[in-house]
């Protein structure tokens, strides 16, 4: 019988991969069947799914890492395994995408989120994303494959200038050798032509790039408009009723009937559930938290009419790679609006910008864990669990050599100093919060590269599904909420 050959990946690609069961099959002989030995938060469902598993409700933070996120969904799908379910969810750029999809999914938070998430992958192609011009397309095709990609553009660079210098060298030695014979006339003749064509392909590159720079100054320094990204987030979300602002949020509060492990808890009828989206807003140099705080934004005569995508979108928005996504014709003269800029900034009116453009949330906050921090709170109800997503190179880089960093990699340390710093200096004052974090390991991809394999994204999802494992064999709920308590 001929083998039936398929071009796409189906859900069952990733859910029922050897090394994905093995992982459900390791935590069932640690937890039991049914997961009843598992133990990571004191809020429960009021009754179990539809396999017996009770449920536990904790809250999510998920860091962005560009398509590094296809590891985020492996992840939560263990966790929804195991009957963990996530209450408020909280995430920035490519965690942004998983949050929203988390948020939008189903019309319960009982319900299982990743199967339908995994059913979007594998629908589909990420290179699709890159929606820019042409050219911009295919050279991002050549040389974002590789984790360092910019040692593959230098490469050409001194490539194509090394062969030009070398040809006019050519071009003196042949002229030289003219007189003595006719084949030195004609080499002569063909390394002219050589060099001609060297200088005109390198004169339209030069021309070239100076046009795409002009349009990239043009769509707000970025190079992808961003349109498919932006659609196909608001096509799923609309798919599964949200529709707006307000279907977003109402779907979030929506809470089934929950019940405590100990009866002498803080009541339940005080939590309340949301999502946030990060973001960074360029002209008055902030984290926005959306869509807390949408209404900072509104505009004149239409309010606020953008769809709740758009607060996604505006999280990945990848500095260079993706345009910024843009407010214009904010209502200034607006006192409500004056009100709240003075509540949340301390902004006066005069400084409210009538443009707001907004960049990835990463810039500032790429993986906000004190997002579900409350003071009040001395024994949690819930932990707040975090997916990290590591893609640092495996060697440790102790600066001997700094002396010989390229400008390229000093930017690079400069700009992942300044973006995790805000994180970090968290983390530092409240370390109970990194017992809840499962680092994913992923330092062989690049977080970039939009035209990922089947086997690349199929091998990402299994990471993230053996980190969340490994994270729910060593949580200590009861440590957890000692660690919380001294905070």
């Amino acid at each position: 019988m001929a083998k039936v050959t398929r071009n796409k990946l189906l859900p069952e690609d990733f859910t029922d991969n050897p090394e994905v069961q093995s992982c459900l099959m390791q935590l069932k002989a640690k937890f039991g069947e049914k997961y009843e030995r598992l133990h990571v938060s004191d809020t429960l469902g009021a009754k179990p799914d539809e396999n017996g598993v009770e449920l536990q409700y904790v809250d999510l933070v998920q860091k962005g890492g560009g398509v590094l996120g296809i590891a985020l969904v492996g992840y939560t799908y263990i966790l929804e395994e195991a009957g963990i379910r996530f209450f408020s969810l909280a995430g920035t750029s490519a965690g942004a995408i998983n949050t929203a999809m988390i948020a939008s999914i189903g019309k319960d938070k009982s319900e299982k989120k990743s199967k339908k998430i995994i059913e979007y992958l594998s629908e589909l192609n990420f290179f699709d994303m890159v929606d820019g011009h042409p050219v911009a397309r295919t050279i991002i095709r050549w040389f974002i494959k590789d984790k360092d990609f910019s040692k593959e553009a230098k490469t050409w660079v001194i490539g194509l200038l090394g062969s030009f210098f070398a040809l006019l060298l050519l071009d003196v030695l042949f002229l030289g050798l003219t007189h003595v014979s006719i084949k030195w006339s004609i080499a002569a003749r063909a390394s002219f032509v050589l060099t001609g064509v060297s200088l005109l392909l390198i004169v339209s590159i030069g021309g070239y790039g100076k046009y795409l720079f002009t349009r990239l100054k043009t769509a707000g320094y970025g190079i992808n408009p961003g349109n498919f990204l932006l659609n196909w987030i608001k096509a799923k979300m609309q798919d599964n009723g949200i529709n707006s602002i307000s279907d977003l949020e109402n779907r979030v509060a929506a809470i089934p009937p929950l019940r405590q492990r100990h009866p002498d808890m803080e009541t339940l009828s005080t939590l309340k559930a949301n999502v946030t989206f990060i973001t960074a807003e360029l002209v008055t140099q902030n984290k926005v938290e959306f869509p807390k705080m949408w209404d900072l934004f509104r505009k004149k005569n239409n309010g606020f009419d953008i769809h709740p995508a758009f607060f996604v979108r505006a999280s990945m928005s990848i500095p260079l790679f993706f345009e910024a996504c843009v407010i214009n014709g904010i209502d200034a003269e607006n006192e409500t609006l004056q009100l709240r800029w003075k509540e949340v900034f301390g902004i006066g009116k005069e400084k409210i910008p009538l443009t707001a453009k907004f960049v990835d949330g990463g810039m500032l906050s790429n993986f906000p864990l004190n997002i579900f921090y409350n003071p009040r709170i001395t024994v949690p109800r819930m932990p707040s669990f975090g997916i990290d997503l590591d893609d640092s190179l495996p060697h440790i880089d102790r600066g001997e050599n700094s002396h010989k960093w390229e400008l390229g990699s000093f930017m690079g340390k400069m700009l992942n100093t300044m973006r995790g710093y805000y994180d970090k200096d968290f983390v530092l004052k409240n370390k109970v919060y990194e017992r809840g974090v499962g680092s994913v390991k992923l330092n062989e991809f690049n977080w970039l590269n939009f035209f990922l394999t089947d086997k690349d994204k199929i091998a990402m999802f299994v990471k993230g599904a053996k980190a969340a494992t490994q994270f729910l064999e060593t949580f200590d709920w009861a440590e957890y909420k000692r660690e919380r308590a001294k905070v």
